[in-house]
């Protein structure tokens, strides 16, 4: 079986089921542990040379032979390539499908420098963010003339003017997982915080145990905090949360692929709270609208227009503490601002289910092969 634990295969497969048939060009790694995900039957594989990412240069070099005759085989299978970066590799493959007179669509997400930038913040790796600035620009480049879907609200600053792109957003949550009013819940006792997402250095988890420690000054027990994902600070979390005393107040839940348990997190909790550095357009954020959850996000990406301006979430800027305290604070004291954030949430997560943003990619991918033939 192959298999993958990146959701935004999910929604991809979802798209690609409209068309003939699906071929997935993509590294892999076999393993002995059972998968999360599994790629549905009718996707056929193409196998490229597996690492982990571009840091481990050596392998990267060893397998860009294999990765290039991967392509080439792949490519006589296909008549449209959907290709996602920016990435070194990118380029060379929608330059292998181009040759080959295949018709080519990019995939970008918003704000790709700040993510980079965010991944790789240290001096050291100020080379590779110049080399990620040049691929990306060559990106933009030729997106402009094959088309491109872009993970934002709106077109991105960078892409106006074009007629060939089309904003997205990536969800997972069908239409009948959406709540059909926000839920009855008790505020008057422990309220539970909820956040879904990898813990890494970009969702800047230091700032949720602050947060937490400063709510515990001011309420003493009231708030319990989970984090449903995993990640490299996974570890490092849970010792800070140990020492500021707040361990039996802090659950880790680890990996959790969408579907009914991870629903069940998101319409048990009170608030979904969301404080990354860099987004593109949060999934996650498109979760908790649909269990009718208030929202506290950080104002980076296109989390500003997913919420309305601020009218299905409170907005706060990354790296502030004192906003994010007051935002939940006021979550927990005033009904008539959840109702209304939460209302509004629903209306959104109904316009931005799995089947509809899936038709819309799936019909902007069908005219670019129509205007091809």
């Amino acid at each position: 079986m192959i298999s993958t634990d990146r959701a935004f295969l999910v929604f991809a497969c979802e798209v690609a089921r409209r068309f003939g048939g699906t071929v997935l060009f993509g590294r892999t790694l076999r393993m002995e542990e059972a998968a999360e995900h599994v790629l549905h039957p009718d996707v056929e594989l193409v196998e490229l040379p597996y690492y982990e990412d571009l840091r481990h240069l050596g392998k990267v070099l060893r397998g860009l032979v294999g990765t290039v005759r991967a392509m080439r085989r792949g490519l006589s299978k296909v008549e449209l390539v959907w290709i996602f970066g920016p990435h070194p590799l990118s380029i060379v493959f929608a330059t292998l499908a181009l040759a080959r007179r295949k018709r080519v669509v990019l995939g970008v997400r918003q704000d790709t420098m700040a993510y980079y930038r965010a991944r790789l913040p240290e001096a050291r790796w100020r080379p590779a963010l110049a080399v990620v600035w040049v691929v990306d620009r060559l990106f933009r480049a030729l997106a402009r003339r094959v088309g491109v879907t872009v993970v934002a609200v709106g077109v991105p600053r960078e892409y106006v003017g074009s007629e060939l792109v089309l904003p997205m957003v990536v969800s997972l949550v069908s239409a009948k997982d959406v709540l059909a009013a926000p839920p009855e819940k008790d505020w008057s006792g422990t309220i539970e915080l909820l956040s879904v997402g990898r813990i890494d250095a970009e969702k800047n988890p230091s700032l949720l145990v602050e947060l937490l420690k400063r709510l515990e000054l001011d309420e003493p027990g009231r708030y319990r905090f989970t984090w449903v994902g995993r990640g490299s600070l996974e570890t490092e979390v849970r010792e800070q949360f140990e020492a500021s005393g707040l361990g039996q107040q802090l659950e880790l839940a680890g990996y959790v692929p969408y579907g009914d348990e991870l629903l069940s997190f998101y319409r048990r909790a009170h608030v979904f709270v969301h404080v990354s550095l860099t987004e593109g357009v949060p999934q996650v954020l498109v979760e908790a609208l649909a269990s009718g959850l208030p929202v506290v996000a950080t104002d980076v990406g296109g989390v500003h227009s997913l919420l309305a301006d601020g009218a299905a979430g409170l907005l706060v800027p990354p790296k502030a503490i004192e906003p994010l305290v007051d935002a939940v604070q006021s979550l927990a004291t005033r009904p008539e601002l959840r109702d209304r954030l939460s209302e509004r949430g629903l209306e959104i997560a109904r316009t931005r289910t799995l089947e509809a943003e899936s038709e819309r990619v799936a019909a902007f991918l069908s005219r670019r092969l129509e205007s091809r033939r």
